[in-house]
């Protein structure tokens, strides 16, 4: 059996679709795999780091708004649609996984030209662009979110309804594995703030005005992304003596990240992929969103946590430093309100931490179904 994989341009594409790809070499070995993604971005280094064969096609980006860009951009689009055109005639496979965005948009469309069957999944609770137009040719649409939340947004999905199945994020084996290794080795109480790989400045900025009351009573993992850390030193060197043991900020490392957010007793961070790995690992959290994510998605991901009683949420746009210091505080200070949250998440993550297990399995029954 062939399989090809598409989707890129961030790693909240690419990492869920290597968790997919694991799977399915776990579940058919003699499965071939080949995956098709960016030119421009860390898409390569990624998958080939995984081991997996890689091909990159030109993209032009999907707006919302007007831009000189986009009329470069249509060239760019149907010139990745003639190379993902050709890459699917020599490759030949059974059916292609696509896990959205820009890149996977030319891969579906020619695939659908081929009569290749093709799953899509879409990450956030709105289905983006991308998707929406990939839906008439995707043969079945997973999606993280339960089905009457896409409906509810977007009802002229409704006629789509019968290719949706509930199949929830997949998450990298890795993520859910906790190694055990402490982060600190005092008792106190830890407390993650991460605003992503890039750093979130205005979360970081309102974490450092309260650094020294923050460190006072707890432990803190700082994820300030890599233009951060010279800033984070700064606040390092004024701290009053003792304090600085209990802080912890750092750019990027993927190990590390994983070996805190296990160690966390609460986690400050965006609302974007993020959701799902707190939901899979039960933890309480503090979701700030970002205020101009694509189409909204962030807050989207953050309201539906609160529904659920699973998070508590603050616009950035009201954000302050003592605010944010009274909800950490109001949460660490109520052990039974973390306990309820955390299972509320669990309760939520179940179909998590089996997604990439469930897609794999999708994939390949779609494969086997048109034979």
């Amino acid at each position: 059996m062939k399989i090809l994989l598409a989707g890129g341009g961030t790693g909240g594409h690419v990492i869920p679709t290597l968790a997919v790809a694991a799977q399915l070499e776990s579940k058919a070995p003699d499965t071939e795999l080949l995956y098709i993604g960016s030119r421009v971005s860390s898409d390569a280094k990624l998958v080939e780091a995984a081991g997996l064969p890689f091909r990159a096609i030109t993209t032009g980006k999907l707006r919302r708004y007007w831009s000189w860009q986009n009329v470069v951009d249509v060239f760019k689009f149907l010139t990745g649609l003639v190379q993902a055109g050709k890459i699917l005639r020599e490759f030949r496979p059974d059916v292609v996984f696509a896990k959205g965005g820009y890149v996977a948009l030319p891969v579906v469309l020619a695939a659908k030209r081929q009569h290749i069957p093709v799953v899509v999944h879409e990450s956030d609770s709105r289905l983006g662009l991308a998707n929406r137009l990939a839906i008439p040719s995707a043969s079945k649409v997973a999606v993280s979110f339960p089905i009457d939340e896409y409906i509810r947004q977007q009802p002229n999905l409704g006629r789509y309804r019968a290719k949706f199945i509930y199949t929830g994020l997949p998450l990298p084996d890795s993520l859910l594995r906790d190694s055990g290794r402490p982060v600190f080795s005092n008792q106190r109480p830890t407390i993650l703030v991460t605003g992503g790989s890039q750093g979130a400045q205005a979360i970081n900025q309102a974490v450092w005005e309260i650094l020294p009351e923050l460190l006072a009573k707890y432990n803190l993992v700082h994820q300030v992304g890599a233009n951060g850390l010279t800033e984070a030193e700064r606040h390092v060197q004024v701290l009053p003596p003792g304090l600085g043991e209990y802080y912890r900020p750092f750019g990027f490392d993927a190990d590390f990240y994983q070996q805190a957010l296990h160690a966390a007793d609460l986690v400050v961070a965006r609302a974007g992929s993020m959701v799902f790995e707190l939901q899979a690992l039960a933890k309480p959290a503090i979701l700030i969103p970002l205020p101009h994510s694509a189409g909204g998605h962030q807050h989207r991901n953050a309201k539906f946590l609160v529904e659920h009683d699973a998070a508590v949420a603050i616009d950035q746009r009201q954000l302050t430093a003592n605010g944010l210091m009274a909800v950490i505080e109001q949460l660490m200070s109520d052990q039974t309100l973390r306990e309820r949250l955390a299972q509320n998440l669990s309760t939520l993550g179940k179909v998590n931490v089996a997604a990439s297990r469930t897609l794999a399995d999708l994939v390949i029954a779609t494969a086997q179904h048109v034979r």
